[in-house]
C-alpha cells in the first residue's frame, strides 16, 4: 500500500514539477504605506486554481489585474495598494489574519518616536505525506517556486525568515513546501518599527532649546555681579536644565524600552 501511495505521489509530481510560479511581495514605506504584488502563473493543468486567484482581488475597486506569460505559463499579477498598515490588515488578506491559538497576524504598539509591528503569521498545508513521500516530492517539485517576500524601510528588530538581505530590510519565506505538503504548516514572524520622523525632530529640537536655555542662564550668572540677580538667573538655569534632564530621562525610556505585545494590539482580521 505505502509503495502504491508513493508513485502516485511521484506520478502527481512529475505530472505538475514546474507547474507553477508566484508569490506575495509586501513592499512597507516609511510613511506606512502598503503596496502588494502577488504573481500566479502556471500551465494549463492549474488554470482552475489560477482564475479563482484572479477572481479572488475582482472586488477590490484598488486591485489593478494584469494577465503575464512566461515560457510555457501564464497568469495574473495583482497589485494593490493601501494607505496605511492599519488599512492593509484590516481588509482580511487570509495570509495576514490572525489565527486563534495559532498565530496573531499583525500587531502595533503606539509610540512618540516611532509604532512597533509585529507580524506573526502562520500557512497551513492540506497533505501530509511520509518522511520517503515528502523527499520524492520535494525532489519533483523543485522548480517550483512560492516565495513571501516582506520589503521593510528600516532593518527588521528581529525576524525568522528563510533568507534575508544585509540589513535585514528583505525578508524572504519559502511556502512551496507548505503548499505541496511537504511541511504540515509554516510560521513566519518579524517585527519593526516605523519611526515618526516629525515628532523625533520635534523633541530634538526642544532639547537643544533647553540645553541652550540652560548654558545662555549659566553663563549670565557667572557674569553678573548683583547677587540677587544672579540668584534669579541660576535658579532659571536649574529650571531649564532640569526639564532637560527630565525629557532626555523620558525621551530615552520611550526609545528602549522593551516592546511586549498582547491580543489587544492585533489590527488584523481575525479568521473565523
Amino acid at each position: 500500500m505505502k509503495k502504491f501511495l508513493l508513485a502516485i505521489t511521484i506520478f502527481f509530481c512529475v505530472n505538475c514539477a514546474g507547474c507553477f510560479q508566484g508569490g506575495s511581495h509586501l513592499i512597507i514605506t516609511d510613511d506606512g504605506e502598503v503596496f502588494m504584488r502577488n504573481r500566479l502563473i502556471g500551465v494549463p493543468l492549474i488554470a482552475d486554481s489560477i482564475e479563482t486567484f484572479r477572481k479572488s482581488f475582482e472586488n477590490k475597486p484598488n486591485a489593478e489585474i494584469s494577465p503575464v506569460a512566461e515560457n510555457n505559463m501564464s497568469g495574473y499579477e495583482v497589485r494593490v495598494h493601501y494607505p496605511s498598515i492599519e488599512a492593509f490588515a484590516a481588509e482580511g488578506n487570509p495570509l495576514y489574519l490572525a489565527q486563534d491559538g495559532k498565530c496573531k497576524g499583525i500587531q502595533r504598539k503606539r509610540g512618540w518616536f516611532f509604532d512597533t509591528y509585529n507580524f506573526d503569521l502562520m500557512t497551513t498545508g492540506d497533505r501530509k505525506f511520509s518522511p520517503s513521500e515528502a523527499a520524492a516530492v520535494q525532489s519533483m517539485l523543485s522548480q517550483v517556486s512560492f516565495d513571501l517576500v516582506i520589503e521593510l524601510p528600516y532593518s527588521a528588530e528581529n525576524h525568522n525568515a528563510d533568507k534575508a538581505d544585509a540589513l535585514n530590510k528583505m525578508l524572504t519565506w519559502h511556502l512551496a513546501p507548505v503548499m505541496i505538503g511537504s511541511i504540515a504548516d509554516k510560521h513566519m514572524r518579524t517585527q519593526f518599527k516605523l519611526w515618526h520622523r516629525d515628532n523625533v525632530t520635534i523633541t530634538a529640537l526642544i532639547e537643544l532649546l533647553l540645553i541652550a536655555a540652560t548654558i545662555f542662564f549659566f553663563r549670565k550668572a557667572r557674569a553678573e555681579e548683583s547677587e540677587s540677580l544672579a540668584k534669579d538667573l541660576t535658579f532659571k538655569r536649574n529650571v531649564f536644565g532640569g526639564i532637560f534632564i527630565a525629557l532626555a530621562i523620558i525621551s530615552a525610556y520611550m526609545l528602549f524600552a522593551p516592546i511586549n505585545f498582547t491580543d489587544a494590539d492585533i489590527i488584523s482580521a481575525v479568521a473565523p
